[in-house]
């Protein structure tokens, strides 16, 4: 994969913002955990433990997560936080 390490710091940033993505697509949009586990090839209860905060995961499946959640609803994720920001205003 890369070549890269993410730190310690960037690797928990990273499942941090991932975890909030889970639970914006699962809580609103209704978007199944299943989808995901299938795509990056992991056990599904292993992806619930991991967006409840119970469990981690590797940085390989964190970087592998992100890439999809952003290819497959980054769009989404974008109307969501722009929806965010005129409330806040």
């Amino acid at each position: 994969m890369n070549s890269k390490r993410l730190t310690e710091e960037e690797l928990i940033e990273k499942q941090e913002k991932v975890k909030a993505w889970l639970h914006i697509l699962d809580k609103i949009y209704w978007v199944k955990m299943t989808v995901f586990s299938r795509a990056i090839n992991i056990h599904n209860q292993n992806l619930h433990n991991f967006r409840k905060g119970k469990r981690g995961l590797t940085e390989e499946n964190t970087v592998l997560l992100e890439k999809v959640i952003v290819r497959k609803y980054g769009r989404l994720l974008m109307l969501e936080d722009s929806d965010d920001e005129s409330i806040s205003k």
